[in-house]
């Protein structure tokens, strides 16, 4: 199979995967939950406890569909390039290391916008904080990028030191890694069409 169609078909397996965890995320929101005994009307254990987790799956889970995409995009560039230095090789993170092997090793120009890796980057950085601080900004590293990144996604709050997500960013956040990845699939393509 040429490299062209490898990037074409996995970039809509990707839109697809997205439409899919979209589905789900959905549908999950819609589940009602049985009240607790001493539940005041209104009132449920699990929205009491777990305000917004699906929303922050979601997030862990659109995250792990990027890096599988930055990996498997780089896995076709070796091949189509016969390139013996493997992407993970490179010092730096997923998304920097994903950068540097298309652009500066296998020659691929531009691979992405620079707002769109700058969302891309809070977005990571929202991930991260969710997954090993808790989603609490406090004595997390790189806070001020996700304040950044709150000021521009409406439906991403930081209350009482703690990230909330609305239902509509996380949609918004799936177009940001659909849009980073597309700009990055056509610049493929337009090495090897398909």
């Amino acid at each position: 199979m040429s490299p062209g169609l490898k990037f074409y078909g996995n970039l809509v397996d990707l839109d697809c995967h997205i439409q899919d965890l979209k589905l789900v995320l959905r549908k999950t929101e819609e589940i009602e939950f049985p009240d607790h005994e001493e539940a005041v009307e209104g009132d449920s254990l699990i929205a009491d406890i777990f305000p917004d987790i699906t929303r922050k799956g979601f997030i862990v889970t659109l995250l792990i569909a990027l890096d599988d995409q930055l990996k498997i995009y780089c896995e076709i560039l070796k091949e189509a390039t016969n390139q013996s230095l493997k992407w993970n090789d490179l010092k730096g993170s997923a998304l920097e290391r994903f950068i540097i092997y298309s652009e500066k090793v296998c020659g691929i120009s531009s691979v992405y916008e620079d707002i769109d890796r700058q969302k891309l980057a809070g977005l990571i950085e929202l991930r991260n904080c969710i997954v090993h601080n808790n989603s609490s900004i406090e004595g997390f590293s790189k806070h001020k990028v996700i304040g950044d990144f709150a000021r521009k996604m409406e439906g991403l709050n930081i209350l009482e030191g703690y990230i909330t997500l609305d239902l509509a960013v996380c949609n918004n956040c799936a177009g940001i890694v659909l849009k980073f990845m597309e700009h990055a699939y056509y610049a493929a393509l337009e090495v090897y069409p398909k």
